[in-house]
């Protein structure tokens, strides 16, 4: 597929899943949404499921580049600017991307097989971040009591609910108040004081 096609039909399916959901939205509208041939859509997914894999693989795989993007350029030692980075890592990302932001958060994962693909396709991000928490905790600044699993998912849960709320109320995720509150919370979660 070219580079062109599989952005118009990733933005136009995630706009359709976002806004109707998996089950209320058909090929057909997605494919008028992209401004492409309903024929061109089947030629490359050939059911509705396999768009919204392809929409939800490519999703993460953007929000784990701009994650990468955030905390590379800061030593691995401290822990405490990377998960400041880390954070705001994601407020931006769900700030730009928000019909991912709704769909990623949605209850729209329907049956259990589909769920089992997200949980795959979520695996990537929560790899990325229990590997940071690993690594703090080699470096004994994240306490070793501290199950990294349960970190990662209660990161993922405290962040993306308090974006997804602030989206939903229609309010900007560039706020003061939201961020460095996240950031307070994030930081006491992990042990690390807001202070230094």
């Amino acid at each position: 597929m070219r580079t062109k096609t599989k952005e118009l039909i990733f933005q136009g399916a995630l706009k359709a899943f976002a806004e109707k959901g998996f089950n209320e939205t058909t090929m057909e509208q997605i494919a008028e949404i992209c401004g492409v041939a309903k024929g061109t859509l089947y030629y490359n997914f050939k059911t509705k499921e396999d768009l919204y894999i392809f929409v939800m693989e490519s999703g993460v795989q953007r929000f784990i580049s701009m994650i990468q993007d955030y905390v590379a350029p800061v030593s691995d030692d401290d822990f405490r600017e990377r998960v400041i980075r880390l954070t705001e890592a994601h407020l931006d990302f769900f700030e730009n991307e928000q019909d991912f932001c709704r769909l990623l958060l949605s209850r729209s994962w329907g049956t259990q097989e589909r769920h089992h693909t997200i949980r795959h396709v979520l695996q990537k991000y929560f790899d990325l971040l229990e590997s940071e928490l690993h690594t703090a905790q080699e470096q004994r600044k994240l306490p070793a009591s501290i199950d990294v699993k349960t970190a990662a998912s209660s990161y993922f849960g405290m962040v993306g609910f308090a974006a997804m709320r602030a989206i939903v109320h229609g309010q900007s995720l560039d706020n003061v108040a939201l961020r460095s509150s996240l950031q307070c919370l994030v930081l006491h979660m992990m042990g690390i004081s807001d202070q230094e």
